[in-house]
């Protein structure tokens, strides 16, 4: 849920992805991505469904966390794996021990609780809109989801 925009700032685009993810587990969805969705909301989907989701720019509340290696390395193309490389390909550099180092401090990041950190979560529910989706979640029955909406927070 998401994509390239973010969506959820407001309360009713926030309650529509809320909706949306609880119909797709209804549907049989063994997870979900929740991308370039606010923290908060990502944390109540998270903390609604029985699935796991992964996040992609929505905060550390999560079940996991997945970033496309190329965007993480600064890489404008793929890398050939060694046994697939031509004999003729010239390599002018080794990104695969830095792409290992890269991707071994990211699990350790995530693993650790370090990433996503604030910086790395920008979307947000406005105070009001907040308000509006925990009133909205309360009159569904979910005083818990709302109770941790209203006290959510990234250190």
């Amino acid at each position: 849920l998401g994509g390239f925009r973010s969506l959820g700032r407001s309360a009713k685009e926030a309650e529509d992805v809320f909706d949306q993810a609880l119909r797709l587990q209804d549907a049989g969805c063994f997870s979900l991505v929740l991308e370039c969705i606010p923290s908060e909301l990502a944390a109540a989907i998270t903390q609604t469904l029985e699935i796991p989701t992964i996040g992609i720019g929505s905060g550390p509340a999560t079940s996991g966390q997945v970033l496309v290696y190329h965007d993480m390395l600064g890489m404008l193309s793929h890398p050939h794996h060694e046994s697939v490389t031509p004999a003729f390909a010239k390599r002018y550099a080794s990104l695969g021990n830095i792409a290992h180092e890269a991707l071994k401090e990211f699990c350790t990041e995530v693993e650790g609780g370090v990433f996503p950190s604030k910086d790395y979560s920008p979307y947000r529910i406005g105070p009001a809109q907040r308000e509006i989706l925990t009133k909205r979640l309360r009159a569904r029955g979910l005083a818990e989801v709302a109770d941790k909406l209203e006290s959510f927070s990234i250190e």
